[in-house]
């Protein structure tokens, strides 16, 4: 499961007698708020500092809420060169046999399965996005691209 960050990118790790676990900004201070508000008599010792709270609780179960900068997502885009030149390049988009549609009047068309691809240069997108599947002419950089990624 993936926790949403807060805008300064941060999220906070929770370790239950050993187990880790990521929550929001907004649930770690809840859940602290509650404790020191409304539930006193629930916890045996409670420490808060900067981002870091520790909780041992009456049945002895110790929480450990530590702010951390959110962990990275898994990129589905990967970089492939083809003649010289790098292409960031999306994951597949899974092959459409069917129309299907979309809205009242309007139907997507079948397709067959493909990847997007654009230029690559000093580590930023560079230029239009095009796409590749395996229709392509061989000897060009979307065949090639297609060649390289396809499953």
């Amino acid at each position: 499961m993936t926790v949403q960050p807060d805008a300064r990118g941060k999220v906070y790790r929770r370790v239950t007698d050993g187990v880790e676990d990521f929550i929001t900004v907004k649930e770690a201070l809840a859940e602290v708020n509650d404790l020191m508000m409304n539930r006193k008599r629930d916890y045996r010792e409670m420490s808060s500092s900067q981002g870091h709270h520790t909780i041992t609780y009456r049945n002895g179960v110790r929480v450990v809420l530590t702010e951390v900068d959110a962990p990275k997502a898994e990129s589905a885009e990967r970089i492939v060169t083809v003649k010289g030149k790098r292409y960031v390049v999306s994951s597949v988009v899974p092959e459409q046999t069917e129309r299907r549609k979309i809205a009242e009047h309007s139907y997507s068309l079948p397709h067959p399965a493909y990847v997007r691809y654009w230029s690559e240069r000093n580590g930023k997108a560079f230029g239009p996005t095009r796409h590749a599947s395996g229709n392509n002419k061989p000897g060009t950089v979307g065949r090639a691209i297609w060649d390289a990624v396809a499953p």
